[in-house]
């Protein structure tokens, strides 16, 4: 038992020192809450280890590192949510065009059934087109719970949430679902291209600040690149003095 309670405390410790979206972002990707733990728990980890090295450096090379020893491990410990944050917004990106997809593939099959089609039979002409098994594993369990919940819109805006999370795709599902309980009103699918319109219109503003975001942090991997050298330089000279100090 006093195992168990240690573990608890030591996991709300690095849950509390995590910043507030870390485990959100971490989960929506489909990370449970160990597998966070554990990253969490490595990147204290590796902090802690550079700032013991530069620490090192400051007693027998110069007392320059301690700056590195108190500033360092801020920044890799950063430098690791902020790579978590990247994933993140690529990830998202990438939700975004895959619904993008979807709407192009559903548009021309309502337009061109006119309502004489059921829901369920053009979702399933849909899944068999769709290539990304996430998309189709999602699909898949909306077609399931439309059968078990015929006149529910829940199962509409837990599609739309995982598929893609904007406000756009929960109003493109919220019509999608009143187009079939509204008997298949034809003019639903003139407002569902509208919808799909501006969707696709977001995703090209998304591409665009996607590929500038990239220059953005140019300049940072550069000074990285340069701070890799200069430590590796450092090491060489700690271990040219070790040779010559006699313990």
């Amino acid at each position: 038992m006093r195992v168990v309670k240690s573990t608890t405390k030591k996991s709300k410790f690095i849950r509390a020192i995590a910043e507030k979206d870390l485990y959100p972002m971490l989960k929506e990707m489909g990370d449970s809450e160990k597998r966070i733990d554990q990253f969490q728990r490595q990147r204290i980890t590796q902090s802690i280890s550079i700032g013991i090295i530069f620490l090192l450096f400051g007693l027998i090379l110069s007392r320059w590192f301690y700056l590195g020893s108190i500033f360092l491990p801020l920044i890799v410990y950063k430098m690791k949510y902020r790579n978590i944050s990247s994933k993140y917004a690529t990830w998202k990106f990438q939700r975004h065009l895959q619904f993008s997809k979807f709407t192009r593939l559903l548009i021309p099959y309502l337009k061109q059934t006119r309502g004489q089609t059921s829901l369920y039979s053009i979702f399933n002409k849909i899944l068999q087109r769709m290539e990304n098994k996430q998309d189709k594993d999602l699909l898949y369990t909306l077609m399931t719970e439309m059968s078990n919940k015929p006149n529910d819109i829940e199962p509409f805006i837990d599609y739309a949430n995982k598929s893609s999370g904007t406000d756009m795709s929960v109003l493109f599902m919220s019509t999608i679902f009143d187009f079939q309980q509204s008997s298949f009103d034809i003019s639903v699918i003139n407002e569902l291209g509208k919808i799909a319109s501006e969707e696709l219109i977001n995703g090209i503003d998304e591409i665009i600040n996607f590929k500038l975001k990239r220059f953005v942090f140019f300049p940072t991997k550069i000074v990285m690149s340069s701070f890799v050298i200069v430590a590796g330089f450092a090491v060489a000279i700690l271990v040219a003095n070790l040779s010559t100090i006699q313990f």
